[in-house]
């Protein structure tokens, strides 16, 4: 069966963002002055992520990473920055040593899963979604990403399986309830489908989401013929 393809993305930096702390802790280097430094630097790359301004935040980690070495959240940030440029291998290169630094890194796996994700390397996609999960039980996106991976390659009822526990973690992720409606309309449970992609276009609307609201308006009808 062709399935009918809906606008709803990998999600990630909001997440990580949303959840990462403004400071260095005990990551930074002992020298006081140096930490003092070490920690603005940082911030501010942090918040020239949650900006946009990726190619700047990108040269604050740069700093950070180069003053100490050993800072994986550093080198997590920085590849996160520069997945958003397109600059893929760089991203995963950068993963690779934030979880060399720290094998337990969740957001690290996590976001170098959602580059696999988009360079079509799916297998690789679901491994380091699931060690994600692995690391962080409670961690909603990597389910949901686990999920649309999982429906991509075919496998409709893991997907449906993955994007349960995404709903049962935030039950107002609207993509969630999208792509289990289209998991649903490809194993042929046409009733489900309909219900979930119209719980998804509720949820779209409520938030002002009105380009993925109308997209998922169309899907319906369609499904209804």
């Amino acid at each position: 069966m062709n399935y009918i393809r809906i606008g709803f993305a990998i999600v990630g930096l909001t997440g990580i963002l949303n959840g990462m702390p403004v400071a260095v802790n005990a990551q930074a280097p002992r020298t006081f002055p140096i930490q003092i430094i070490l920690q603005q630097q940082f911030n501010q790359g942090v918040q020239q992520l949650k900006q946009g301004n990726f190619q700047e935040a990108i040269e604050d980690f740069d700093n950070v990473v180069q003053t100490n070495p050993r800072f994986y959240e550093g080198f997590c940030l920085r590849g996160l920055a520069k997945s958003q440029l397109g600059n893929y291998q760089a991203a995963v290169t950068d993963f690779n040593q934030a979880i060399r630094l720290n094998p337990s890194h969740a957001d690290a796996y996590h976001s170098r899963g959602n580059v696999y994700a988009t360079l079509g390397d799916t297998s690789s996609a679901v491994a380091d979604f699931e060690k994600t999960i692995k690391i962080d039980p409670k961690f909603v996106d990597a389910y949901y990403n686990l999920g649309l991976a999982n429906y991509r390659q075919g496998n409709h009822k893991q997907a449906i399986t993955d994007l349960n526990k995404a709903l049962k973690l935030n039950p107002n992720l609207a993509e969630a309830y999208g792509n289990r409606g289209l998991a649903e309309y490809a194993l042929g449970n046409k009733r489900s489908a309909v219900a979930d992609l119209q719980k998804a276009a509720s949820i779209f609307r409520q938030q002002g989401d009105n380009q993925n609201y109308q997209q998922t308006q169309a899907i319906i009808e369609q499904f209804k013929k």
